[in-house]
């Protein structure tokens, strides 16, 4: 599985410290809570992405899922679901914009 990596992010601006109160070994438990300015965060909810039927996606899909977060996700969508369905929602058409 080519899971993306700290290395392979577009954007350098995450915080790597975990907030109080917030895990980073609890991302799965911490379902419904996402932060787009904690990387490690991030990173967790670009690798469980999948494509359909469960298929594997490429470091490049997931470099261009964290640019729409990063860019294009509205700030009233948050909880990693809400997050992931707007992604699934809006990839085809946004995903030409991608600029990197």
């Amino acid at each position: 599985m080519p899971e993306i990596k700290k290395s392979d992010l577009n954007y350098d601006d995450y915080s790597w410290t975990a907030v109080p109160g917030d895990d980073p070994k609890k991302t799965k438990e911490d379902a419904d809570r996402f932060s787009r300015k904690e990387g490690y965060e991030v990173l967790t909810l670009l690798n469980s992405l999948k494509g359909k039927n469960q298929t594997d996606l490429s470091v490049r899909f997931r470099q261009v899922c964290e640019w729409l977060i990063h860019e294009k996700l509205p700030s009233d969508i948050q909880g990693r679901s809400k997050v992931i369905n707007w992604i699934a929602q809006n990839y085809s058409v946004l995903s030409p914009e991608y600029p990197h």
